[in-house]
């Protein structure tokens, strides 16, 4: 009797796995480890070649620290992107329409201080962009209006931003 029992669940398991793996891959949804392929290309490579809709979450090589969550549609970047820093601090939020930058976009340092705030409109900057640095000093404040930039920045930082580099890599 036991026999059966068995036997009747190996279809009924195969039926429930196939449905999962189904109703995954319909909503478009991959997770993959950030040095891993995906049907044997780069990320950015698969997204373009098959015009990828959809969402692709990317985690460190420990497989669980996440690293990047990206949207896309039909192979362009489509949506609200994140990345995080290894420790678990935010590192970027951007956001995107049709693979053009609109929006804000911000940038926080590993020690989750803000590094910048950028404004954009059909993809050139518009408005105000600041830039602080890891202890939370403005380098910079200038103005864009639709990717002109106007007035004379106020940069504060004379090193070319190399401390920046070297605290954040």
């Amino acid at each position: 009797m036991d026999r059966l029992m068995v036997a009747a669940t190996i279809p009924t398991k195969f039926v429930i796995l196939f449905s999962s793996l189904l109703l995954f891959s319909c909503q478009n949804n991959i997770i993959v480890a950030e040095n891993n392929l995906i049907d044997g290309m780069e990320i950015s490579r698969y997204v373009r070649v098959t015009e990828f809709s959809g969402t692709i979450t990317t985690t460190y090589n420990d497989g669980t620290t996440l690293k990047s969550k990206r949207k896309y549609k039909k192979g362009k970047k489509d949506g609200h992107h994140q990345g995080w820093w290894e420790n678990g601090n935010k590192k970027y939020s951007f956001q995107f329409g049709s693979d053009m930058s609109v929006g804000e976009h911000f940038q926080w340092h590993q020690n989750g201080s803000l590094f910048t705030h950028k404004q954009f409109k059909n993809g050139l900057e518009d408005g105000e962009q600041k830039a602080w640095d890891v202890n939370g000093d403005l380098m910079y404040k200038y103005i864009y209006n639709e990717g002109r930039k106007y007035g004379i920045q106020g940069s504060v930082v004379c090193n070319g931003g190399k401390d920046l580099v070297d605290n954040n890599d």
